[in-house]
């Protein structure tokens, strides 16, 4: 039997048009069997599947969000959910909250604000304390060290302030530990500088910063980096940048109307991970363009 590479030298009154056309097919299969065999490789894996989403406000209290995020859930089924803005919920409201879900294993520590949550199929173990003025969830769940953060929205001296105090604590972990920290940072990140360094989104940013004086976001004129620099100095990694030099935003979803796009929500690993390392994306569907302004991120890794 004659592949089809053979039957385009062997018919030279074949037509370079028809020739073409049997090229671009024997391509596309090429193609057809890497997305084959890169979905086969997470497959192959017992995964331990990781979702990080800033909720807006604990849903907005609306009962019908907080329904249909239960029903999208089940369609996703991570292992673990760390959930920022969790406002208007206790301990025991999200308990409920979770094992409606068939997750029963849930912490929160502050119930006031904008808190943060952890949401578990496994038990969550050697739970940290953390200060009451900092979002900040310090917890493990398996052999997976887990820090939720969500940092201030105001100015990037704050936010840098806070990335040092979650820093200090994975300092004090043993090097060979598998750290992650994820949520939402308020915080661009050098690694994108190029795709907002354009006329357009700085007008759009010095416009925030107009129309919001307490917000502070550019450093003399400049974006300021420096609480993401600060985790890729201390030995972490984008987990949505790794294998990627594109761009995709986190916010604004379709909830709100401005362009002024960017992408602050994610998940970090630290070396001791790398290995593990599967895939990472966001969810943009139907349901997550309106529950939030913010776009949830999945990371999953081999166990």
């Amino acid at each position: 039997m004659f592949s089809k590479l053979s039957i385009i030298f062997m018919f030279s009154s074949v037509s370079r048009f028809t020739a073409f056309l049997v090229v671009v097919t024997i391509t596309s299969s090429l193609f057809s069997c890497k997305k084959e065999k890169e979905e086969v490789s997470v497959s192959q894996h017992e995964v331990f599947k990781i979702l990080s989403y800033n909720v807006y406000e604990g849903f907005r209290g609306d009962q019908q969000n907080i329904a249909n995020f239960k029903a999208w859930i089940d369609t996703v089924k991570p292992d673990v959910i760390a959930l920022q803005e969790m406002k208007y919920f206790t301990k025991a409201s999200l308990k409920s909250f979770a094992l409606e879900m068939g997750y029963p294993h849930t912490l929160m520590f502050h119930e006031s604000g904008l808190p943060v949550a952890l949401v578990s199929r496994y038990p969550i173990t050697d739970v940290k304390q953390v200060p009451s003025d900092l979002h900040l969830i310090q917890a493990k769940v398996l052999d997976y060290n887990l820090m939720v953060v969500h940092l201030s929205p105001l100015t990037y001296e704050k936010r840098r302030q806070e990335i040092e105090l979650v820093l200090e604590r994975c300092r004090d972990l043993a090097k060979d530990e598998k750290t992650l920290i994820m949520g939402d940072f308020n915080n661009m990140s050098p690694q994108d500088a190029t795709f907002y360094n354009n006329s357009e989104k700085m007008a759009l940013v010095r416009l925030s910063e107009a129309n919001n004086p307490e917000v502070k976001i550019l450093n003399n004129g400049n974006i300021d980096y420096s609480t993401i620099q600060a985790l890729m100095d201390n030995g972490f990694y984008d987990s949505w940048k790794m294998f990627r030099n594109s761009y995709e935003k986190s916010a604004p979803t379709k909830l709100r109307s401005h362009n002024n796009y960017t992408r602050i929500d994610y998940i970090w690993l630290n070396e001791p991970l790398l290995n593990d390392y599967l895939k990472s994306y966001f969810i943009k569907d139907s349901f997550t363009h309106y529950l939030s302004d913010h776009y949830p991120m999945v990371l999953l890794l081999k166990k």
